[in-house]
């Protein structure tokens, strides 16, 4: 008796627990409420961390098209660099096309100035150049054999004369085309050592550019995978903070219902007290009449002593079917002490029938069985020593008369 009364303890505390619904839900409710909260700060941060990155991806974009800006004034200024070294080396070319013909030129020069100064020289000391006052005349015509000769001579130092001063003329041209080419080339190297000077300059600029711009986009980067991380790592737990208010919300529907059907399993059972079928076959005034064991406080009749009964005891026939006096789950199916073999089954709603003192047990725990089916065969009943089978009805943990319940 005590060990079935510590069962139902256990039982009691376990169904109490269950049927503290109200109390379960308004946790629920208050953990949803708190959790929603949460999720609620949780999207805000996300939305400020993302508005953080597209911030810092502008940042990224403008770096970059400075960059690009930096390439393209490198590309124009080598493309210009490298046309003015093609012009250079052509120029180099004809300049040294150009040494080379006024080396030539020089040396015609030299050549023809001895001749001209030896000539000149000749001619002074033949009068060339005097007055018409001295003897040149007088010679010209005695060195001449005839008026043709002293005519033919005459022309000769003419043409003489006049080819020795063109090449003179021509070698002077020579060295002052010489001359321009040399000031022209001298500007031409200074313009190139500008253009390198301004492309080495261009350059140090692009490169300490592209430094800062490197220092400032790994910044950046770094900058903007730290908050795309936390933006990840606030995104799951978003992601897991829904999953779990879905999950609350779930479970608190489910109490909703266990609630409405626990109310409603009371309800029903409730309607159908007094109307519940005997645990064994017959007729029920034959069945009160062999009640051996009454529900309640009774004196025991050989000890003398008042003891205290929780169900019924039904004398009946070894080997008659013990049936199920309604739908329910069997939650015990074996040997209880001094109950010998003993069913339990649980109807909802707080309600338990107990068949005890049973020979055989003819279903196993978690089985589900419905109202009339066959759950064992009384036994012998090891006090009074005859075939009985033991009944109780329990609610809540607490006895019930099982005649108030029966038919």
């Amino acid at each position: 008796m005590i060990l079935l009364s510590l069962f139902f303890s256990v039982s009691v505390l376990r169904n109490v627990y269950c049927i503290d619904y109200d109390k379960q839900i308004k946790e629920y409710k208050q953990k949803i409420k708190k959790s929603k909260k949460e999720l609620v700060g949780i999207k805000t941060e996300i939305s400020q961390k993302e508005k953080h990155i597209k911030t810092i991806k502008k940042e990224e974009t403008s770096l970059e098209l400075r960059l690009e800006s930096i390439l393209r004034i490198l590309e124009t200024t080598a493309a210009e660099l490298q046309n003015i070294q093609k012009l250079i080396i052509k120029q180099q070319k004809t300049i040294e096309q150009t040494k080379n013909k006024l080396e030539i030129a020089k040396i015609e020069t030299i050549k023809w100035k001895n001749i001209l100064k030896n000539e000149i020289r000749f001619a002074y000391k033949q009068g060339v150049g005097r007055t018409l006052a001295d003897d040149y005349p007088a010679r010209i015509v005695l060195s001449s054999n005839s008026s043709a000769d002293l005519t033919k001579k005459f022309k000769f130092l003419q043409l003489l004369a006049k080819q020795k001063l063109f090449i003179y003329l021509q070698t002077m041209q020579n060295v002052e085309d010489y001359e321009e080419l040399k000031i022209k080339l001298e500007s031409e190297l200074h313009e190139l050592m500008v253009l390198e000077n301004k492309k080495k300059n261009t350059e140090q600029i692009f490169f300490n550019q592209k430094r800062e711009r490197e220092k400032l986009l790994s910044n950046v980067i770094k900058k903007r995978m730290f908050y795309e991380q936390e933006v990840g790592n606030l995104k799951d737990s978003e992601k897991m903070l829904a999953q779990l208010i879905s999950l609350i919300e779930k479970k608190a529907k489910e109490t909703e219902k266990q609630k409405e059907e626990e109310r409603l399993s009371r309800i029903k059972i409730v309607n159908k007290k007094g109307y519940l079928s005997w645990p064994i076959e017959g007729e029920e005034s034959v069945l009160k009449k062999n009640i051996s064991a009454s529900f309640g406080k009774q004196k025991h009749p050989e000890l003398d002593t008042w003891i205290i009964n929780n169900g019924i005891r039904i004398k009946s026939s070894l080997g008659q079917n013990v049936n199920a006096i309604d739908t329910g789950i069997i939650v015990f199916a074996g040997d209880f002490k001094s109950y010998g073999k003993m069913v339990i089954i649980d109807h909802s709603g707080g309600f338990y029938t107990v068949y005890g003192n049973l020979d055989k047990i003819l279903i196993k725990e978690e089985q589900a069985v419905s109202k009339g089916d066959t759950i064992g065969i009384v036994g012998i009943s090891l006090y009074s020593q005859d075939a009985s089978l033991y009944f109780e009805i329990r609610r809540d943990g607490i006895p019930q008369n099982p005649l108030s319940w029966l038919k």
